[in-house]
């Protein structure tokens, strides 16, 4: 009995263990900023009738400089959200996404997708 109490807790810890750190209240954790975007002349609204605040991302958001729809992939509890974006617009590469502050519409920069 007590073998099997002990492979039992063996077996939880495991997976305990297993997803330190790649989980944050549910959520797969923010990545780290690679680097600043490029050719970003003002902020990301919402798509017409859809306001921006109350830490939730809403997707599409528009480049109001030239119409760009980037859309969301993932979000965060901090009020922050990844975007995919065309490839190469805002020198966002293969693989990667645009993090933007979902209250302000503030590009925050670029993370590995």
């Amino acid at each position: 009995m007590r073998t099997k109490l002990t492979l039992a807790l063996g077996i939880l810890s495991l997976f305990g263990t297993m997803g330190c750190g790649s989980i944050n209240n549910g959520q797969v954790s923010e990545r780290a900023v690679l680097r600043p975007a490029t050719g970003i002349t003002a902020e990301f609204e919402a798509a017409p009738g859809v306001t921006l605040g109350g830490n939730t991302c809403k997707s599409p958001m528009i480049d109001p400089a030239d119409g760009t729809e980037v859309l969301m992939e993932r979000s965060f509890s901090s009020g922050v959200g990844e975007y995919s974006v065309p490839e190469g617009k805002y020198g966002v590469g293969r693989g990667e996404l645009l993090r933007i502050n979902c209250n302000t519409g503030e590009v925050l920069g670029i993370v590995k997708e």
